[in-house]
């Protein structure tokens, strides 16, 4: 006749045999707990639980000379490039029925006109005239250089809108139109040049004119 041992609750004893040593139990149920095995072979309880983990502030620290990230779309599969230069490599479509549109600027179109003469008389003598083509002409500036004191004028259609007396220090008249005054097709601007004295005097123009798409 065996003898009953002293066991606490939870605990099964497996007589010796193919499975031996001592199996937790559930005491509510007196079921085996189960037993896993994770990826080192190690075993370990099964246990159904409910974890709440709190992760604390994560910085993100990224070095274009090591790190990158994609961004794509999930659908196509097509990712973003980047270009050697820092551009975009992308294809832009521009639909003129759905709306779109597209201003392109480019650096103006400048008319650069010189002439070299002798003024004969005292009288103003025309030494330069340009008339515009088209509506797109600006007028930038004009210089104007003598080797005599004179008055330079520059009209516009005929109508003087701007004038200056050079001297024997200060030879150049130097006009600029900050506002760069349009010169519409068919209107011409014309410089004159009137020496203060009667002598001959030798001059040069330098007109700068710049036409652009508005």
């Amino acid at each position: 006749m065996g003898t009953k041992g002293n066991r606490s609750s939870g605990t099964q004893h497996n007589p010796k045999g193919v499975t031996q040593g001592n199996t937790l139990v559930d005491y509510r149920t007196g079921e085996p707990i189960s037993v896993t095995t994770d990826s080192n072979g190690l075993r370990r309880l099964a246990v159904d639980a409910n974890v709440t983990a709190s992760v604390g502030n994560i910085d993100v620290d990224l070095d274009f000379n090591q790190d990158s990230v994609q961004i794509g779309d999930p659908n196509t599969g097509f990712t973003l490039k980047i270009n050697t230069d820092g551009s975009v490599d992308a294809n832009v479509e521009i639909d003129a029925d759905d709306g779109d549109n597209i201003a392109i600027s480019a650096h103006p179109l400048q008319i650069f006109s010189q002439a070299a003469d002798t003024i004969t008389t005292a009288n103003f003598e025309e030494i330069f005239t340009y008339t515009s083509i088209d509506n797109r002409t600006r007028i930038v500036s004009v210089v104007s250089t003598v080797s005599t004191p004179s008055l330079i004028r520059i009209k516009i259609n005929g109508t003087i809108v701007r004038q200056f007396w050079t001297s024997p220090i200060e030879r150049n008249a130097i006009f600029h139109f900050k506002e760069n005054r349009p010169l519409l097709n068919g209107e011409t601007l014309t410089v004159e040049a009137k020496v203060d004295r009667l002598i001959y005097s030798t001059y040069e123009t330098f007109t700068s004119m710049e036409g652009y798409l508005t």
